[in-house]
């Protein structure tokens, strides 16, 4: 066992994924060494040590195992199942209608890049960091806002206000966010000061310090919705990032700002309204952030929208889509010819910065999209995370097929928080009739709902909890490796 792992009594699990093993009672009275808990790549393990300090290791069938902990359960493994070094994360929560996702990099830090609309974010986190035991508190988090739909930060409500043991529950350092501190009211200029310049509409005075977002609550604060409202509940820092301005990386992970991407008018950074419409503006503005471990690229943006995908594709390549797409439907063969060369290479362009290996679905699987755009991202695998009982229909059928038709390999990985949980969001837990206590519910969507990617740099898994444990194990495990001698990733199905 690695040395590392002895001095810290604990380490993670190897890829893809590894069995605590214990002696189990069959039916017939025999005992047999079975598994009882599944881990998947990167989960932690703990050493279980004997009086002397050490680890405790024992011998089956001429196979030496060592005693750990992991998932709440204690068992046996082999010692080359535990690796000393921790790994990347990302945990889509399924919040239900809206975004959630929990990235923890590999020295640690931890992210909280959207939380829904409910508390199902909370609940995730209370589950993760055992919030029910006395003492227990998270590490330092910062927090990503992509953009002022409720349905993005609405869930932060209950994380920024909880307390436990006579303290804020959540240590949050800083909160990213788009610029935009939205306010109440329907018209675009609730998203800051709207200016026209040539014909076009442009939101400014975009707030990307802590002195701005004060100066801009302490005007008009009658006018405060619930977005200012949330943002209230925490003392952290409030940021505004947009593409140009330092990147969030850490020391292992690259985290690269791509959107929004602003315009200098009258010289002050200022974001086009779309549209005229502020829910297109402030969607087609949504925080785009692309990670980068080693060789593995993922990209979570947001709720973008078509015309900002192609504002987007515009600051990047150059290409002017609704252009070239006019000229698709010229009667002259030659130009709709060179339109369509024109466009190819735009996407060509657009790759070298977009395209990515995991990919989180923009608006829940919208069929407000461009195929030029899905086709820059060109991605492996895409993630949906969508809700039950919405009136969207996300994702939608033809939303599906795109991301289908412009994915790499020959089959192509959709995942979807909707779907990995197919039980009711509830449950309602049957009242004890000798006590007084009423009817309580259970949420399944921490357990069932969550897809699970993880990632050294060069292997990855995706990974969703069955909702019936089965012979091979407790999970859908989904594997992609990168093949040196092709230069690429590849995915593996069985």
């Amino acid at each position: 066992m690695d040395q590392k792992i002895i001095d810290n009594k604990h380490g993670f699990a190897i890829f893809p994924s590894v069995k605590i093993m214990n002696f189990v009672t069959d039916d017939d009275g025999t005992k047999k060494l079975k598994w009882v808990k599944h881990l998947i790549f990167g989960d932690w393990i703990g050493l279980n040590l004997g009086a002397d300090g050490q680890p405790v290791y024992e011998v089956h069938n001429n196979i030496q195992y060592v005693n750990v902990r992991g998932r709440n359960c204690s068992g046996l493994i082999e010692p080359h199942e535990i690796q000393p070094n921790r790994i990347l994360e990302l945990n889509f929560v399924d919040v239900g209608q809206g975004d959630g996702c929990h990235v923890v990099t590999p020295e640690n830090k931890h992210y909280i890049i959207d939380a829904g609309v409910s508390d199902n974010m909370f609940r995730y986190l209370r589950w993760r960091f055992n919030l029910n035991k006395a003492g227990n508190f998270p590490p330092p988090m910062d927090v990503v806002i992509s953009h002022s739909d409720e349905d993005h930060y609405a869930g932060f409500t209950k994380i920024f206000e909880h307390t436990k043991e006579g303290r804020k529950t959540f240590n949050i350092k800083k909160v990213y966010h788009n610029g935009m501190v939205e306010k109440s009211g329907t018209h675009p200029s609730t998203l800051g000061t709207l200016i026209t310049s040539h014909n076009k509409s442009y939101i400014t005075d975009l707030c990307q310090s802590e002195a701005d977002y004060q100066a801009r609550i302490t005007s008009q604060p009658l006018k405060h919705g619930q977005y200012i409202k949330m943002l209230q509940k925490t003392t952290a820092e409030k940021i505004g990032i947009w593409a140009g301005l330092p990147d969030l990386d850490t020391d292992s992970t690259k985290m690269e700002i791509l959107g929004p991407v602003t315009q200098d008018i009258f010289g002050k950074a200022a974001l086009p309204v779309f549209d005229s419409n502020k829910g297109k503006t402030k969607n087609g503005h949504s925080v785009i952030l692309k990670l980068t471990v080693g060789k593995v690229k993922m990209l979570l943006g947001g709720d973008l929208n078509e015309p900002a995908e192609d504002h987007l594709m515009k600051h990047y390549t150059g290409a002017d889509l609704p252009v070239l797409r006019k000229g698709l439907k010229l009667p002259d063969p030659a130009q709709r010819q060179n339109a369509e060369n024109a466009i190819r290479a735009a996407v060509l362009q657009a790759r070298t910065v977009f395209q990515t290996d995991i990919a989180k679905s923009c608006h829940h699987g919208s069929s407000d999209f461009t195929s030029e755009f899905m086709d820059a991202l060109n991605p492996i695998a895409t993630v949906i995370s969508s809700g039950d009982e919405e009136p969207h229909c996300h994702p939608r059928p033809d939303t599906l097929g795109t991301i289908g038709k412009y994915s790499r390999g020959l089959r192509s990985l959709i995942f979807s928080t909707e779907l990995a949980r197919s039980t009711p969001e509830f449950l309602k837990k049957t009242q004890n009739t000798n006590t007084a206590a009423p009817i309580t519910k259970e949420r399944l969507v921490t357990v069932y709902g969550m897809i699970n990617m993880r990632t050294d740099g060069e292997k990855i898994i995706i990974a969703q909890k069955l909702e019936a444990a089965a012979d091979r194990g407790a999970w859908d495990i989904h594997e992609i490796t990168w093949n040196s001698v092709l230069n690429e990733f590849e995915y593996h199905f069985f």
